[in-house]
């Protein structure tokens, strides 16, 4: 897709794009109409790791609050009307705990959706995946603080997190959670992190939505679930579905300055 091309969808999701909620109640509706129980990431890792077999067909809705929790909350209020338990993953910079409440009071999981690589790496200025490996250690002890801040926020401890992906990932080429292992996850009280590959295996399809115009990678849930998976996971973002013109205009001013930021204190570490 060319530059202009992408600049216009970006401009037409940010700026001009109606609510896509009823599309996200069609699609709750379609997966439960084939028979498909909706399930949290912490109770299908807890069955993984008992060695138990999933009782399936099982989907696994998974929301990363990357932006706009009153967006999230709107998405959760249609998902529980129809029923629909899921895990809503919220990164520091949108932690909500009235809507944290809100999820576990219906059955819903709330997770951290931590980004100490990509964080630590634009404040270090570095560089290189060879920069990040050798900077794991502040960056653990970075996620150990902030996993003691989400307890104190949201009133108890994650059970699961999941990755972020920040542009700063993309450019160095190395994913968040690498910094995370067993240890460090045991360390902390916490039962799984969504990419892990034992638990990846466990899943027998997954998808993404994604911004205009594709929409979902690599194939929508509807094709995904012609092929009858017995456990499909959904990965779906507020960006995604809701409107939200000031939000998304602050949220790319944010972006162009965190790049400025970033490329000053990469060329102060070069010197």
């Amino acid at each position: 897709m060319s530059a202009l091309c992408s600049l216009k969808w970006h401009l037409y999701q940010n700026f001009l794009m109606p609510d896509r909620l009823e599309a996200f109640r069609k699609l709750l509706r379609e997966i439960a109409g084939k028979g498909y129980r909706f399930t949290t990431l912490d109770a299908f890792a807890s069955v993984i790791k008992s060695a138990n077999v999933p009782d399936g067909p099982l989907c696994i809705l998974r929301m990363d609050i990357d932006s706009d929790p009153a967006g999230a909350g709107r998405m959760f209020d249609i998902a529980s009307a129809e029923g629909v338990c899921a895990t809503y993953y919220f990164r520091l910079a949108t932690l909500d705990a009235h809507l944290a409440n809100r999820l576990r009071s219906q059955g819903s999981e709330v997770g951290y959706h931590f980004e100490e690589l990509a964080t630590c790496a634009k404040r270090m200025g570095l560089r290189t995946p060879e920069d990040i490996e050798a900077n794991l250690e502040p960056m653990r002890d970075a996620f150990r603080r902030n996993v003691i801040l989400f307890r104190d926020a949201m009133g108890e401890c994650p059970r699961t997190v999941a990755a972020h992906g920040d542009f700063l990932n993309r450019r160095i080429g190395v994913k968040s959670q690498r910094m995370v292992d067993s240890a460090l996850l045991d360390e902390c009280g916490i039962a799984a992190e969504a990419h892990e590959p034992w638990l990846l295996r466990a899943i027998d399809a997954r998808v993404s939505d994604r911004p205009a115009p594709l929409w979902w990678y690599p194939q929508s849930p509807e094709k995904a679930l012609t092929a009858s998976p017995r456990v499909i996971h959904i990965l779906v973002h507020p960006r995604q579905w809701t409107r939200a013109p000031l939000l998304n205009a602050r949220l790319d001013l944010e972006r162009g300055m965190e790049e400025v930021i970033y490329r000053w204190r990469r060329a102060r570490r070069k010197r």
